[in-house]
């Protein structure tokens, strides 16, 4: 039997048998970007940010949608080739976590950002916790973060089909997942209470341990006693990411060194940020924590 993601819209959502045109293609282009993501991910054993197919991986991941059927509005995808089932499997893998999460009575409330990383600088001001070098994160990653960030690259497309039913004000419409490969997984059912859960469990984010890395500054924007973000680019990885930074001096520790010609490199410390418990080394956002090497005339530590 052929692999299969089946999507049952319905309730209110599929008057009549039919869906909004927005609403069904969004979700079929959510699917296929879920699809693709398992492809790469089962390919390479990880993923990363902005991570795209090659020519010769599109017909690993082509699905046909076959002619939908009513029963409200379902639509049938249909994976023909060997390694199809995997790729059905990797999704159901990395969505059903979430899925069972978003069923709790009562998801537990998250410290926010801003206070995980005040707690990080004192301690790493005061010696209780030391940062590891980039280069260990780099060469011994995480195999937790690793998958969870496969995982999260697939959960949050149907996230985004889920949105659907949380924008219509509890009015009882669903959608279902069904999926085949090999043998019948249980049903996913999203009303709006799994929904919002959902949304709610997939975009957790909290900090990592610091870490110890060499940075050049590409921009730096206030934000007049918000969180202040830079644009810094990773030595090591060659990547480009976004540094917040939530206190005035450490933003003023920062002025210096942003330089139209020839910025000059210096190393930091800094916190990922984990979403879904995940986080691209390469490129993923971080938290500053403080200046630890700069120039010859800096202080060696500006926190």
């Amino acid at each position: 039997m052929k692999s299969i993601i089946s999507i049952h819209f319905d309730g209110p959502i599929a008057a009549n048998h039919t869906v909004q045109l927005r609403t069904f293609s969004k979700t079929l282009e959510h699917i296929q970007t879920a699809i693709d993501r398992a492809y790469l991910d089962i390919k390479y054993g990880e993923i990363w940010k902005n991570a795209r197919l090659k020519d010769d991986d599109y017909p690993h991941t082509e699905f046909l949608l076959h002619q939908t059927r009513e029963g409200g509005f379902i639509a049938d995808l249909f994976g023909n080739r060997k390694d199809s089932d995997e790729l059905v499997s990797r999704i159901y893998d990395a969505v059903m976590p979430a899925y069972e999460q978003a069923q709790a009575p009562r998801l537990e409330e998250q410290p926010k950002l801003v206070e995980l990383a005040e707690a990080r600088r004192k301690h790493f001001k005061n010696g209780a916790q030391q940062p590891i070098p980039y280069i260990q994160l780099i060469n011994n990653p995480d195999q937790q973060q690793t998958r969870a960030y496969g995982d999260r690259s697939i959960v949050k497309e149907f996230d985004q089909i889920a949105s659907a039913i949380r924008a219509r004000d509890r009015d009882g419409s669903v959608v279902e997942f069904d999926f085949y490969a090999g043998k019948a997984f249980p049903k996913l059912t999203f009303d709006a209470n799994i929904s919002t859960n959902f949304h709610n469990v997939v975009s957790v984010k909290t900090l990592g341990d610091p870490v110890e890395l060499k940075i050049t500054l590409r921009a730096l924007d206030s934000a007049n006693g918000g969180i202040s973000r830079a644009k810094a680019m990773n030595r090591l990885s060659k990547k480009e990411f976004n540094l917040h930074i939530h206190t005035d001096r450490g933003f003023g520790s920062l002025k210096k060194y942003l330089k139209k010609r020839n910025p000059p490199e210096f190393t930091i410390v800094a916190c990922p940020i984990l979403e879904y418990g995940a986080f691209d080394p390469l490129a993923g956002d971080m938290y500053f924590i403080a200046i630890t090497q700069g120039n010859e005339d800096d202080a060696i530590l500006e926190a």
